[in-house]
């Protein structure tokens, strides 16, 4: 397939760094007041992963971004999970359940900043 335009160089592969984004576990305390605390075993992520904004060459829009890409180490892979937590000094309700992300795989992911 042919282009109308030429390929443009924005920048040398020496300036960009390679990005990494990693899973580590994670010994996570879940509270609510009036209940008693109880601890999951989750995981967290963190790394570095890439961003661009490339700028348009005119300003006729009002956005000025020809290209833009916020790369953010996230979770790829997860689970909602339910706790619950025993709740001895409420009346009437002995038990609280909470929703609580549990991440099995972390990656690099581009993200909506708009």
């Amino acid at each position: 397939i042919r282009g109308s335009r030429k390929a443009v160089v924005v920048t040398k592969k020496t300036y960009l760094r390679k990005e990494w984004c990693k899973t580590q576990p994670l010994k996570q305390v879940i509270r609510e007041k009036g209940c008693l605390r109880t601890t999951v075993i989750n995981s967290f992520c963190y790394g570095q992963c890439n961003s661009f904004f490339i700028p348009k060459s005119d300003k006729s829009d009002e956005n000025p971004a020809a290209f833009m890409s916020c790369g953010f180490c996230k979770p790829r892979k997860y689970r909602m999970i339910i706790v619950t937590l025993r709740c001895p000094g409420k009346k009437g309700m002995r038990f609280k359940r909470k929703r609580v992300m549990r991440i099995k795989k972390c990656r690099c992911m581009a993200v909506d900043v708009n």
